[in-house]
């Protein structure tokens, strides 16, 4: 008899920030690094094919605070291509990993609508993405 083997995957729950802002993605980072005492760096490209079938690399940038919160930050546009199609007008993607309480969390998106040359921060929903968008958080 052969034996059965079983899968187990764990999703790490996270959280998702869309943020509004003019400035570069270089920018940003550098903005969160001054202002919030973080330490984002770069990291590797997020790459996707358009429809076009044509590579888009989407700029990531990430930091672990001691907290052992990750933040990644993600651009959401790049040419005509949106990393999260729903929320077209949407600069920057900022997913949260770790965050112990709500109230800790939405203290930090209240600290982020404070920082100058940021237009708007909301939380976004992770479950009314489309599994597709989904999938490029995990």
């Amino acid at each position: 008899m052969k034996p059965k083997v079983h899968t187990l995957t764990i999703e790490s729950e996270y959280k998702l920030i869309g943020i509004v802002s003019h400035l570069s993605t270089h920018k940003i980072s550098w903005l969160f690094n001054q202002e919030l005492g973080a330490k984002f760096q770069q990291a590797d490209s997020l790459i996707l094919k358009g429809s076009d079938k044509i590579e888009h690399k989407f700029s990531v940038y990430k930091f672990e605070d001691e907290g052992n919160i990750l933040y990644t930050l993600y651009s959401n546009k790049q040419e005509q291509l949106n990393l999260i199609k729903s929320i077209k007008k949407v600069d920057y993607i900022l997913k949260c990993e770790g965050f112990s309480t709500d109230s800790s969390f939405l203290s930090y998106i209240e600290r982020l609508k404070k920082l100058k040359n940021v237009i708007a921060v909301f939380e976004i929903d992770a479950e009314q993405l489309k599994n597709k968008e989904k999938e490029n958080f995990s």
